[in-house]
């Protein structure tokens, strides 16, 4: 294995290839990779993907862990670096893939560190496809953590929190990366739960997302625009009851899944 300190400084020198489109910043702190990747607790009967891996500074420690391990990407460039630094490891694939076009259900444990502008949509991906996964540690900027949280009241949220338990955050200084960011990040675990391999949750979900484009209205009217009218709302809601003036960010997940159960019928 490629000696840590040379490995780290080598990503250090690389600041200059980040593509900013692409929210790359390279985590240059060896410490901090290393106790991200311990989170996951690999075993040797593990298949895991990297999403984002870049210059490869959790793939190093991913790579001396048991298992089978994919690491993806979009970027040719990083590509290139990561196939030319692990050509001689076992068990890790270096692949070009979008991270939302993945199939998800083949593996058990997810890790990442995930470039700001599409960190809901991988969230998202995850928490809809990835129905076999054991444990799954994310990096994300530190603002967009508490959106995931019970106390935010979204559909990515209210899902999130029904298929997984999600952990106390841990916290990493914008120093840590090149170039700068300019917010901290944090890491944060998903454990996901039986509720993941509910096979309604994608359609719920479309339905709380629908629901929730007017938040503020009474559910009476947010059901009104999905249904034929508002006769066929207030039928549905019956047959659910629910009271027509509850707003849809008051409903519990149980309260969507039979919305759904009654409207597909």
């Amino acid at each position: 294995m490629l000696d840590k300190t040379k490995y780290f400084e080598e990503v250090k020198s690389y600041k200059l290839i980040a593509n900013k489109s692409l929210g790359q910043n390279f985590l240059v702190d060896s410490n901090i990779a290393e106790k991200i990747v311990k989170k996951l607790e690999l075993k040797d009967d593990d298949n895991t993907i990297e999403i984002g891996a870049g210059l490869g500074s959790l793939s190093y420690f991913l790579a001396q862990e048991k298992g089978v391990k994919t690491l993806i990407d979009v970027d040719e460039k990083m590509l290139a670096y990561l196939q030319g630094k692990f050509k001689n490891i076992q068990e890790l694939h270096v692949k070009r893939e979008n991270i939302l076009k993945s199939d998800l259900s083949v593996y058990s444990k997810i890790i990442g560190n995930l470039p700001y502008y599409i960190t809901s949509g991988i969230i998202e991906h995850i928490v809809l496809n990835a129905a076999n996964a054991k444990k799954v540690v994310l990096m994300c900027q530190k603002e967009v953590y508490p959106k995931l949280t019970k106390a935010n009241i979204s559909p990515l949220s209210i899902m999130l929190n029904y298929v997984s338990d999600i952990s106390m955050p841990m916290n990493v200084s914008r120093n840590s990366f090149t170039p700068v960011p300019h917010v901290d990040s944090v890491v944060f675990e998903l454990v996901p739960n039986e509720n993941i391999k509910n096979p309604n949750n994608k359609e719920v979900y479309k339905l709380m997302c629908k629901l929730f484009l007017h938040r503020r209205k009474n559910i009476l009217n947010c059901l009104s625009s999905v249904c034929s009218g508002r006769e066929e709302a207030k039928s549905v809601l019956e047959r659910c009851g629910l009271s027509e003036k509850l707003r849809p960010e008051q409903l519990k997940i149980e309260d969507f899944q039979k919305l759904y159960e009654v409207l597909k019928s």
